[in-house]
């Protein structure tokens, strides 16, 4: 499913291969659309430069893994857990390296399952540090969100220590706050239990792997094109977002991991990719190859829960003094995104 493109664009980012040598690592939410990724230019990488390096793909379906990774489940150094990130480690081996991407993080979760979406970040992020507890050399990576950073109402591009207000008493908070306190754990098992640890906050990230059902705008917008229906729009289209493709997002991640600070987390969002959602709908809809839909606007207002504040524009210096530099425009991006859904759902 990812494609060989993809992976060249993450290796072109300066990742330190060494420090996966001989090496184990977990992949938790393997299937989803950044666990795809890693776990893909992970074996890429292990045959490449002869790491010997095992790549352990967790995932609740075994269905799931075997349709996503197909002939790669066959290598000698990828091998697969099947089970639900909430439930005990009990069958999960020693590791190094653990990619913690599992969550529900999409607007139709928020909406029909906010309590499994609350406790599937905070007991799953505590599955995973109890296991990297027990296992003194093993590092924990953790993907986090731009919703941390809560509401954001200065114009001046927001750094990793800022943080805005988020109102906790409303069901759309279960995203926001579970990362928030899940990134409170990994610094409260760092203190107590010397874990080590770093992670990523990340703005609309985005590729093949998505899911037709997401619910996000972008997703939307997508699923009206394969499916040939207008883009309805829910709002006045003015607010501004950063969207970057998964192969960019993914080699952060893997530089973040090999060559960033310990103890730190690391804006990243392609900045040249800023649009209004207004914008973004009339480019997806001009991509559609039947040249059918049209962006109009809503007559009512939709009963998914969409971030209710203004997103920070974040601040990327910190990711590119590393040396991360995003590879793939905006229109690139959605054209291979769409080319994997008109493929793959045609017709859905």
């Amino acid at each position: 499913m990812v494609e060989q493109r993809d992976i060249g664009i993450i290796l072109e980012s300066p990742i330190d291969w060494e420090k996966f040598r001989g090496k184990t690592v977990l992949v938790t939410g393997a299937t989803g659309r950044l666990g795809m990724y890693i776990v893909e230019t992970l074996a890429h990488a292990d045959i490449e430069w002869n790491l010997s390096l095992h790549t352990i793909a967790m995932a609740r379906s075994a269905e799931k893994l075997q349709r996503v990774f197909g002939e790669t489940l066959g290598l000698p150094n990828v091998s697969t857990i099947v089970q639900d990130i909430t439930a005990s480690f009990e069958s999960v081996p020693a590791v190094d390296y653990i990619f913690h991407t599992a969550g529900l993080a999409s607007p139709k979760d928020f909406t029909e399952n906010p309590v499994g979406t609350l406790w599937g970040h905070v007991q799953g992020t505590r599955n995973v540090l109890e296991l990297a507890r027990k296992q003194p050399a093993c590092h924990v990576f953790y993907v986090s969100t731009v919703e941390t950073y809560g509401a954001w109402e200065h114009d001046e591009k927001i750094k990793e220590t800022d943080m805005g207000l988020i109102i906790c008493n409303r069901a759309r908070a279960c995203y926001p706050e579970a990362k928030r306190l899940c990134e409170t754990m990994l610094a409260s098992y760092a203190a107590q239990y010397g874990v080590t640890y770093n992670g990523v906050r990340l703005c609309h990230t985005f590729g093949p792997g998505i899911a037709l059902d997401d619910g996000r705008a972008f997703a939307e917008f997508l699923r009206d094109v394969v499916r040939g229906e207008d883009i309805v729009l829910q709002s006045d289209g003015s607010a501004m977002r950063t969207y970057t493709y998964v192969a960019d997002a993914v080699g952060a991640m893997l530089l973040i991991a090999t060559n960033g600070e310990n103890g730190a987390f690391y804006n990243v969002a392609n900045l040249d990719n800023l649009v209004s959602i207004r914008d973004l709908a009339e480019l997806i809809a001009s991509l559609d190859p039947r040249q059918r839909v049209r962006v109009r606007f809503a007559d009512e207002k939709s009963k998914l829960q969409y971030l209710p504040f203004k997103l920070a524009i974040m601040d990327v210096s910190n990711v590119q003094a590393l040396g991360w530099q995003p590879r793939v425009g905006l229109k690139k991006a959605f054209q291979y995104t769409l080319e994997y859904l008109l493929q793959n759902y045609e017709g859905a």
